[in-house]
């Protein structure tokens, strides 16, 4: 029975009032959170998904082993997904989910993107279903949760932007989570406990008030000492805190008949084990209860029908779970160490999916290996490696078996240790933990010190993991290159990492070695570096190459790809536009659209808002985020998409995209120009809303932590932000200027610092780049009034065609602190002047006739023509366009 609470279940109806939002609740075990939480989810109008984490994922006997990350979500998504299917993500979830929820299909691999693409569609799925109906997460005993999952609910709390998400944890201690309220759950009162338990059968208020004293308000503990009639006086060997609840549960299960304790504790031991979020936590089905306890269905059923009465185990579908886990911990800690092992291995027998953790819990190391290896348990198979000799397992199919390393084998099924080490970091590297890949790749690195070949790959896959951590792989790839020098794929990438990160001489050097070996995408490296000396028509030359000498379609699309990038770069814009569209025909040609079709998109919608064609760009990038293209992918469409919102007005769109779009661009993995393009669009976020604090805040930043002599495209953008805001008024040392666009950028930084805006305009209008050559226009207007009115009125017509909210508003800014009329000379008088000057100090017929001293008739006839001029309907409308467009 559910009493009390009334104060938290308020704080949880208040937080389902102003989704999305997230509500921490923390107490200690038996207190009561999940009761609370289920109360409050009896009565809500929402759709409400459940899960938990286990103890065996804080447990693990060693750290990241045995674990499978974001168990505590599937249960979750999986129910999400049953409710609404998994056609809300396109795809169907395969890109992602599919790693959490097997049912969905079999997993696309692109593993150095997992973690990103993983929590993107995780971040979808809530907000589609919560378009259709409010949605109540759940996730219980966070204090047990594995690290991926808390980064991923850490995530989701700050990108859920959506109304009709509220996410609810709870803990037993706090767990720092951003935005969340904290909800503290307190013991119950005496009269709580009283009215908890008055409905108690047998229990004389006498028996309820010692409850009360020992229980110590617990609401865990009170319905313990009620189911097990311990109403004994409270003596100083009774226990009274949490740590005596195991006594407290076993009271009420050893009342059981033995068949019941024994199905009892068959489901403790089997449910001890289940680390797997594919396996759903504790839950132990029918069919495992019946082939352990060696009973039929009529005996298995009359067995668990007075554990389920005493409610200490619960129906779940066609399994049980523990009421909670701390029953099962006790009824497993109670056991024997021989009742222990022996359902053990029974459960081991009925459960091959957990079978090598359950050899594993019953000693038998070398079964336990066995198992895992059969299972493809990598991770375990680590563990237990030096469990690998076992002869009476050697020979069949799958089989192992081998040599003496430290007391295992030098060789299992084919295999050293360094190869299953390897699989055991594409394994991690797939479920998205790539600290765990990295840890591990490293470890086999270590072990193949002496086979170059083997150390260059192992250096390859460290890169693609260190990649997804937005950590730089230079070293690696470098590495890699010296131990394998005929590579011709890793020094080619060698070579395109130097050109990101602005070492041209080298890269250019890698890329002629690696074409000579036959690596044709080094052509594209080879290309970028030409158009960086100016030189266009040999980078497009050089494109062409490489998609004719191709070895596969991505290459080809590569190097469309590279080519629009450079045209753009170059401000190329109505060239770029035209490769790229023939990049993005050729991706749906031969069936890649979704992944380096999403990456030539980009490459499109660039130039359109470059151009001004800002409706066709966004429909670009809706249709390339439709397909759900890889994280970096998407992370590059969500910035251009954010610029184009940026130039539109649409700020609080631009903002949320940027929220989106950082997670996926951390670090300098991909050089300089990818790790400040969030920064720019930071900055020009800033500047649009006017917030000059959070522009220098930003300029600090990236003058301090970067050096923008490394980046091709954002440096010079990104000076004149810090130029505006006062940071800085003359370049870093060693600033390079390649191409049109950047010599207009710089024009424009030179004149934030004193120069000339009319070359600033004079470049833009070269560029032909409408929304910079229009803000040039306004500054190069206030700079010089003799020309403000065309100045201005070029600009105003720039903003109009655009539907630029920013430019429109610094045009009208402009104007009215120059006083220049906007508009075409409306014809008016200079006594009708004098008129409209007092209307807009908000003077009436009768004040004006007064004040210029004449009739208020006259006056009047005056207003009534000058409205006609102007085109409005009202004395405010006049005062407004007046001041608006420099009349006044």
């Amino acid at each position: 029975m559910f009493v009390g609470r009334e104060k938290q279940l308020a704080a949880l109806a208040a937080a389902l009032e102003r989704t999305p939002g997230a509500v921490l609740v923390v107490g200690e075990a038996g207190i009561g959170k999940s009761s609370l939480v289920r109360e409050f989810t009896r009565g809500v109008d929402a759709l409400v998904a459940e899960g938990g984490a286990d103890p065996g994922t804080a447990l693990q006997p060693m750290a990241g082993q045995g674990v499978m990350p974001y168990a505590p979500f599937v249960p979750v998504l999986r129910r999400l997904v049953r409710e609404y299917g998994a056609e809300l993500i396109p795809g169907g979830g395969r890109m992602g989910l599919a790693r959490l929820l097997p049912e969905l299909g079999e997993l696309e691999e692109h593993p150095e993107l997992g973690r990103a693409r993983l929590f993107e569609e995780v971040l979808l799925l809530v907000e589609r279903v919560a378009e259709r109906r409010p949605v109540v997460l759940v996730l219980e005993d966070l204090h047990w949760a594995d690290q991926a999952t808390r980064d991923l609910l850490v995530f989701l709390l700050r990108n859920l932007t959506r109304p009709g998400v509220l996410v609810i944890a709870t803990s037993r201690e706090p767990v720092r989570l951003p935005v969340a309220e904290v909800l503290k759950v307190p013991p119950l009162g005496r009269d709580e406990v009283a009215r908890m338990l008055g409905v108690a059968p047998g229990l004389a208020r006498t028996d309820i008030d010692r409850i009360v004293a020992r229980s110590e308000g617990n609401p865990l503990f009170a319905e313990a000492l009620a189911d097990a009639g311990a109403t004994t006086p409270t003596t100083p060997t009774t226990p009274t805190t949490p740590a005596s609840l195991r006594e407290l549960l076993l009271t009420g299960a050893e009342r059981l008949g033995q068949v019941s304790l024994d199905v009892l504790r068959i489901a403790a031991v089997s449910s001890s084990v289940s680390r797997s979020a594919l396996y759903e936590g504790s839950r132990t089905p029918h069919e495992v209860l019946r082939s352990v306890a060696g009973l039929d269905d009529l005996a298995l059923d009359e067995a668990l029908r007075p554990v389920v009465r005493a409610r200490l185990l619960l129906v779940d579908g066609d399994g049980y779970v523990f009421r909670h886990t701390l029953i099962r911990d006790a009824v497993y800690d109670d056991l024997l160490p021989g009742e222990r092992i022996r359902l053990h291995i029974r459960c081991a027998e009925a459960r091959p999916e957990l079978a090598a953790d359950h050899w594993y819990a019953a000693g038998d190391r070398r079964r336990a290996f066995q198992a895992a290896w059969q299972a493809r348990r990598w991770d375990r198979v680590l563990e237990l490696w030096d469990y690998s000799d076992d002869g009476g397992h050697q020979g069949g199919e799958g089989s192992v078996g081998g040599g003496g390393r430290a007391g295992g084998a030098d060789l299992v099924g084919g295999m050293d240790h360094a190869a299953v080490l390897e699989l055991a970091a594409k394994d991690a590297l797939h479920v998205g933990d790539a600290e765990r890949a990295e840890e591990l790749a490293s470890l086999a690195l270590d072990e193949v010190s002496g086979d170059s070949l083997r150390a260059a790959h192992l250096l390859e896959l460290r890169v693609a993991i260190r990649d997804l951590l937005g950590e730089d792989g230079l070293a690696d790839l470098r590495e890699a290159v010296r131990l394998a020098p005929r590579e011709a794929r890793l020094i080619g990438a060698l070579a395109n990492t130097l050109a990101w990160n602005g070492q041209d001489a080298e890269a250019r050097a890698h890329a002629e070695d690696a074409l000579a070996l036959g690596d044709a995408r080094s052509l594209v490296t080879l290309a970028a570096l030409t158009a960086l000396d100016g030189d266009l028509a040999t980078a497009s030359r050089l494109h062409a190459e490489a998609r004719a000498a191709a070895p596969d379609d991505d290459t080809v699309l590569v190097a469309y790809a590279g080519e629009a990038d450079v045209l753009e770069a170059a401000g190329e814009h109505v060239r770029a536009e035209a490769v790229a569209r023939r990049g993005m025909a050729q991706a749906r040609r031969v069936g890649m659209a979704r992944s380096r079709g999403a990456h030539i998109a980009a490459n499109l919608a660039e130039p359109l808002a470059s151009l001004g064609r800002w409706k066709e760009a966004r429909e670009v990038i809706d249709a390339a985020l439709a397909l759900d293209p890889p994280p970096i992918h998407r992370a590059w469409l969500l910035m251009v998409l954010g610029t184009v919102a940026v130039w539109e007005g649409s700020l609080e769109e631009a903002a949320a995209v940027l929220d989106r779009a950082r997670p996926l661009m951390r670090g300098r993995s991909r050089g300089y120009d990818s790790c400040l393009e969030p920064d720019l669009l930071e900055g020009r976020l800033a500047v649009a809303a006017g917030d000059v604090e959070r522009a220098g805040r930003l300029a600090d930043h990236v003058l301090s932590a970067h050096d923008l002599t490394l980046s091709r495209r954002y440096a010079w953008p990104l000076l004149v932000i810090a130029a505006r805001t006062g940071r800085v008024r003359q370049a870093p040392p060693g600033m390079e200027t390649m191409g049109r666009v950047q010599e207009a950028y710089r024009a424009m930084f030179e004149a934030e610092c004193g120069g000339s805006w009319a070359a600033a305009v004079a470049a833009w209008r070269a560029v032909g780049q409408p929304y910079t050559l229009g803000q040039a226009l306004v500054r190069a207007a206030e700079q010089g009034p003799e020309a403000a009115r065309e100045l201005l009125r070029e600009a105003a017509a720039i903003a109009g065609r655009l539907g630029s909210e920013p430019l429109r508003r610094e045009v009208e800014a402009a104007a009215a602190s120059g006083r220049v009329s906007l508009t075409a000379d409306p014809g008016l008088s200079a006594r009708e002047l004098e008129v409209l000057e007092l209307v807009a100090e908000g003077l009436s017929n009768k004040q004006i006739a007064e004040r210029l001293f004449i009739s208020a008739r006259t006056s009047g006839v005056h207003v009534s023509n000058i409205m006609a001029k102007l085109g409005v309907g009202s004395r405010v409308e006049a005062a407004s366009l007046a001041r608006r467009t420099g009349l006044l």
